[in-house]
C-alpha cells in the first residue's frame, strides 16, 4: 500500500509539472508575439520618419529675401531671392508657386506660376521669371545643351512675379502669401509678407514679415 500510495505521489508531482512547463511556454510564445509586434512597429516608424528626412535633404526651397519694385503708387512686381536647404538639388520645373495677395483696397486675388521653359527670364501672367544670382556649382544654366535647371547647393536663384500680370498691384499695406511646393518631393512651404505702410516714389522696397 505504501508503494501504491508513492507512485501516485509521482504521477502528482508530473502532471504539476507538465502544467508549469506548458504555461511558461505559452508565456514564451506570448512575449515573443508582443516583441515581435513591437518591432515591426518601431521599423514603421523607423522608416516614415527616414522618408520624411530624405523629403527634407532632397527638396527644401526657402525664399530668404522678398524685395517689391515700385511704380506709381503700387508694389507692380516683386523678386524672391532663392536659397535651397539640403544637399540635393530641385528642377525650377518641378516648382510651383501659389500665390495669395491682399490688397488693403479690394478683394484677395490668388493664381499658380510655375517656371517658364520657353523664356525663363519673363515672368508672366502663367509664369514667374528665374535668374540667377549666385551658383558655384554651375548647376542652372538655361543655354546649355541639354539646359540646367537646378537650384543647387550653395546657389541662390531670384523668382520675379509680375503682379500686374499675373494678379494685382499692391498698394501700401498689403499683404502677400505664398505656398512653395515641389511636385516631386512632396515638399512644401509658407512663407508671409507685408508690404511696408508707406512707397516711395519709386524703386524698391523690403516686404515685412
Amino acid at each position: 500500500m505504501k508503494r501504491m500510495h508513492w507512485k501516485r505521489d509521482t504521477g502528482a508531482i508530473g502532471i504539476g509539472t507538465l502544467i508549469i512547463f506548458i504555461a511558461l511556454i505559452l508565456v514564451a510564445a506570448i512575449a515573443a508575439a508582443v516583441i515581435i509586434a513591437t518591432a515591426e512597429d518601431l521599423e514603421e516608424k523607423a522608416q516614415s520618419a527616414k522618408q520624411d528626412a530624405v523629403k527634407l535633404v532632397r527638396a527644401a526651397p526657402m525664399i530668404m529675401i522678398a524685395e517689391g519694385t515700385v511704380s506709381g503708387s503700387n508694389v507692380v512686381s516683386i523678386d524672391l531671392y532663392m536659397d535651397l536647404y539640403g544637399s540635393e538639388g530641385v528642377d525650377m520645373r518641378d516648382l510651383v508657386l501659389h500665390i495669395l495677395v491682399t490688397p488693403t483696397t479690394g478683394n484677395a486675388v490668388s493664381t499658380d506660376l510655375t517656371f517658364n521653359t520657353a523664356s525663363p527670364t519673363q515672368a508672366t501672367a502663367q509664369f514667374f521669371a528665374t535668374d540667377e544670382v549666385l551658383d558655384p556649382l554651375n548647376q542652372y544654366d538655361p543655354t546649355a545643351t541639354p539646359p540646367r535647371y537646378i537650384l543647387g547647393e550653395r546657389a541662390r536663384l531670384v523668382l520675379t512675379v509680375d503682379l500686374s500680370t499675373a494678379l494685382t498691384a499692391l498698394p501700401p499695406a498689403s499683404t502677400l502669401e505664398i505656398y512653395t511646393h515641389v511636385t516631386t518631393s512632396g515638399h512644401q512651404r509658407y512663407d508671409f509678407f507685408r508690404t511696408p505702410s508707406a512707397y516711395p516714389t519709386g524703386g524698391i522696397v523690403s516686404l515685412l514679415e
